[in-house]
């Protein structure tokens, strides 16, 4: 039996007497009443057609992939302008752009990205029980109506299930109210009542469209796209994102050239606004390198979105120079913004992937790092140091944990014993990118980098100049699709820790285990992106961090630290039971300040 499918362009068939329609389909029951079934969308796709759908999270809305034709199923941003009214009645309802979509393959459904959460109305809740042949259940959509063409409120009917297949159901409703799904209906929401509440089972797929108004069609029925089996696949997508990992990083900033239209040292107090070029505008954020040169005065720059944290990401002292990694979520403007706290500092920005509901890859932390190279032995197969100018290939695809499909890696760099002040590089293949990590002459220091793996499965690591050890640390992978964790920015850092803040005080002594918990993350946190700060240590030490869930063995540095500096590292670690991770710290006495950036979460 051929239906149309309720939804956007109409074609009329004339040897068949067929109505043949794509996305949108209306429901010819009667208005749904005042505040009720609120998580309705009515969605309107560029100036071609509208359909329905059901917001299943704050910035999620659930309806048929049938609605984005001009996609034909890729992912990413719609290829027409698209909006969705979220409990739309009249003029009333939550207006957000729709920015990116995520399809579904076996079955007419997508998830739709909104461009801002709403948060003043309750999502839907998804049901995780079949339907059942002759179970009673509820369709709601904005389609036209056997009155109106274009109604401003839901509407509303009961149905039955008539027989159901693994992914769709065929529903019909009293045959003389002839009950229906019309245009504009396609993606609204099937529901299960019960106990006073509701439950999203389905979405409108094709109808007959018998009773709509405009249609002759005397026969009955429609057939619904199931959802009560995608809860564990609308989860992970609706809590996080995904990572893409550029080919080679990208300098967005220096200020001591026109790189970034500012080219003079940041001033105290001063923000700088940094455009990122050719960052899709699905991005909800960024990770880039953060370097400070040579500033007037001991200083911290901070990293930030559109609002700004009282956290820190890199902290320098008087004409030093260093970098961090930040995890940075992107303004409303598509930008980030860098802030210097004191003196006047030059900047560089390097741009090294972003995070999107569409990203290529998801991440799988080690159970703890994982060491693949260390210069000062036969680890890796480089003993001695490297000279400047010299290329060391460290093959990690296969090795360490590091699963065989991974496109990009977590690491953690120590340059040790150099012989001068110089930078490392640690790049995929090619030329070497721009520096990973600063190093002055004779200190120890490491920096975090996520980096994309090479053709060859291996990643590279590069001196600039003179001569230095190196230890290479894997704290985990990015891996194609979902198979591992999404992430999920916060707006604005928390702070986890500062142990200066105690009552009383507790600095950590030598071998001292701290253990810290990120409260009020989802059960299915998996692992969380931190930025660690050393505070003044008494001497020359190093900082730990692993999971709560393990004992402290062979687990290598995270932070290296000079006496009487406050020396930053961003860390992504592992997540123990109870959302909790431990630091230690090798040797003196030293305050620990630990603030969240953002977790991943399956």
């Amino acid at each position: 039996m051929r239906r149309a499918r309720a939804g956007a362009l109409l074609a009329v068939t004339a040897a068949l007497g067929v109505l043949t329609a794509v996305p949108g389909a209306a429901v010819t029951g009667g208005p749904a009443a005042d505040g009720a079934y609120g998580f309705t969308t009515r969605i309107e796709v560029g100036t071609a057609h509208g359909c329905s759908g059901a917001l299943v999270a704050p910035q999620w809305v659930l309806t048929a992939a049938s609605c984005f034709p001009e996609n034909a199923g890729v992912a990413g941003s719609p290829k027409l302008a698209s909006k969705a009214i979220v409990g739309k009645r009249g003029t009333a309802g939550a207006e957000r752009s729709i920015v990116d979509l995520l399809f579904r393959a076996d079955r007419n459904a997508v998830l739709a990205k909104l461009s801002a959460p709403v948060t003043d109305v309750a999502p839907a809740v998804v049901g995780t029980t079949a339907p059942a042949v002759d179970e009673r259940l509820r369709v709601v959509g904005y389609g036209r109506t056997a009155t109106e063409w274009v109604p401003d409120a839901p509407h509303t009917a009961t149905v039955a299930v008539r027989s159901t297949t693994a992914t769709t159901l065929a529903i019909a409703g009293d045959p003389d109210a002839a009950t229906t799904t019309c245009q504009g209906d396609a993606g609204g929401p099937l529901l299960r009542e019960h106990d006073g509440t509701a439950e999203l089972i389905g979405l409108h797929d094709a109808s007959w469209q018998a009773g709509c108004l405009g249609s002759a069609e005397t026969r009955q029925g429609a057939v619904e796209t199931r959802v009560d089996d995608l809860a564990s696949w609308i989860g992970p997508r609706v809590r996080g994102d995904a990572y893409t990992a550029l080919p080679v990083a990208q300098r967005v900033l220096d200020t001591r050239t026109p790189q970034g239209d500012h080219q003079k040292p940041v001033t105290s107090g001063e923000s700088v606004s940094v455009a990122i070029p050719g960052l899709p505008a699905t991005a909800s954020a960024v990770a880039v390198s953060l370097v400070g040169i040579e500033g007037t005065a001991g200083t911290f720059l901070t990293a930030y979105g559109d609002t700004l944290p009282s956290t820190s990401n890199l902290n320098l002292g008087v004409g030093a120079t260093a970098a961090v990694m930040a995890v940075v979520p992107v303004g409303a403007d598509g930008r980030i913004k860098v802030r210097n706290n004191a003196g006047s500092i030059d900047v560089i920005v390097d741009y090294l992937g972003y995070y999107s509901a569409s990203g290529e890859s998801t991440y799988q932390p080690a159970d703890k790092p994982v060491q693949v190279l260390d210069t000062r032995g036969s680890l890796g197969g480089h003993p001695g140091k490297l000279t400047g100018g010299e290329v060391v290939t460290v093959p990690v695809r296969g090795k360490a944990g590091v699963p065989a499909d991974a496109v990009a890696v977590a690491v953690n760099l120590t340059g040790t014993e150099t012989d001068s002040n110089t930078f490392f590089s640690v790049y995929a293949q090619g030329s070497p990118g721009p520096s990973t990590l600063n190093i002055s002459a004779g200190a120890d220091r490491a920096t975090q980098s996520l980096v994309r793996i090479g053709d060859d499965g291996a990643i590279r690591l590069f001196l600039h100049h003179g001569q230095g050890h190196a230890l290479l640390s894997v704290l985990g992978s990015f891996v194609p699709g979902d198979a591992g964790s999404r992430y999920a920015a916060l707006g604005t850092p928390t702070r986890l820790l500062d142990t200066r803040a105690l009552v009383p005080p507790a600095p950590l002594g030598p071998g001292g285990i701290v253990t810290v918990q990120a409260a009020g993350l989802p059960a299915e946190a998996t692992a969380a992106a931190v930025n660690l700060t050393d505070v003044q240590p008494s001497v020359r030490s190093f900082l730990s961090a692993w999971s709560h869930d393990l004992p402290y063995s062979d687990i290598p540095s995270t932070l290296n630290a000079t006496p009487g500096d406050n020396t930053s590292n961003a860390a992504t670690v592992r997540l123990g039971s109870g959302a909790r991770l431990d630091v230690r710290n090798s040797a003196g006495s030293t305050n620990l300040v630990v603030d969240l950036q953002g977790y991943y979460t399956r």
